[in-house]
């Protein structure tokens, strides 16, 4: 039986379209993993690649909405807007990381704040140093994804996150940020399994992992076939963790200013908001 698997996610896509004009980033973020999630059945790694890219817009546009004011958030929106509407599934994969950096870099300095503004020049040689060293680190560190309660992962991807953020990148630096970010939605779901068994799925899947993006980051030229095949492995990998354990626990900051007493009733609201949050699914 013939599936056309494009059509469905062009669905998905004008799904992530209409709730990005709406400034509804959490549906967004909804329909970004539904396209990953359809994807899986299609050899084409391009579909993958494209739903991870939706979805980490949808990050970045709910971030900015948080901060930024209505004007620079309207101005942050419009490299957005474009970029949405560039999206062209005939497009090869070269096409396609071209366009995704060319969003990165406009929506990154919408990204810092006031004091980063005024304060940090591009320095690509700087991101492309430091990245090179971190997937070294990531690497040569590896055992320490064996410890309880590491954050070693999220820790490589911080700094990646923060250095492109104020340095900018090239499409290497969009590469390694992309398949490091993967690597840390993927990792989370280890923490589903007792120790022993946790051990065996970090030897079994993660470090697999962590020796090919260091092996294919690290070369002199870097094969964006290359990294788009590996990006959409690791996202098949965390699409099928996530319909063996579905979305994993969101924690909920509850902010309060100081010498404000919380009422019985506002505990009480606040336990109904926390629950409410634990118990969403992606869709």
């Amino acid at each position: 039986m013939a599936i056309n698997i494009i059509q469905v996610i062009e669905q998905d896509v004008k799904a992530a379209n209409l709730a990005f004009r709406d400034d509804d980033f959490a549906n967004m973020n909804l329909f970004s993993n539904r396209i990953m999630a359809n994807a899986i059945l299609s050899d084409d790694p391009r579909l993958a690649l494209l739903g991870f890219c939706l979805k980490e817009m949808a990050r970045i546009y709910e971030g900015i909405k948080a901060r930024k004011e209505l004007i620079t958030f309207a101005t942050a929106k419009s490299f957005g807007d474009v970029y949405i509407k560039s999206i062209n599934l005939k497009s090869n994969t070269s096409g396609l990381w071209q366009q995704y950096l060319l969003f990165y870099n406009q929506v990154r300095q919408h990204q810092q704040n006031k004091y980063e503004q005024e304060s940090y020049e591009e320095n690509v040689k700087f991101t492309r140093f430091a990245f090179h060293w971190l997937i070294q680190k990531l690497s040569e560190d590896r055992d320490m994804l064996f410890k309880d309660h590491n954050q070693f992962v999220r820790g490589v991807l911080n700094e990646m996150s923060r250095i492109f953020r104020v340095h900018g990148g090239e499409l290497v630096d969009l590469y390694a940020l992309s398949l490091v970010r993967a690597l840390q939605l993927y990792c989370g779901y280890t923490d589903y399994f007792a120790k022993d068994e946790r051990d065996k799925v970090i030897n079994r899947s993660i470090l697999p992992y962590v020796d090919d993006i260091a092996k294919t980051l690290l070369k002199d030229e870097v094969d964006h076939e290359e990294v788009t095949l590996l990006l959409r492995r690791i996202i098949v990998d965390w699409r099928v963790a996530y319909i063996h354990f579905m979305e994993r626990p969101r924690l909920v900051s509850i902010q309060r200013e100081e010498g404000v007493p919380i009422t019985e009733e506002t505990k009480k609201k606040i336990s109904e908001s926390v629950t409410k949050a634990l118990e969403e699914e992606v869709k």
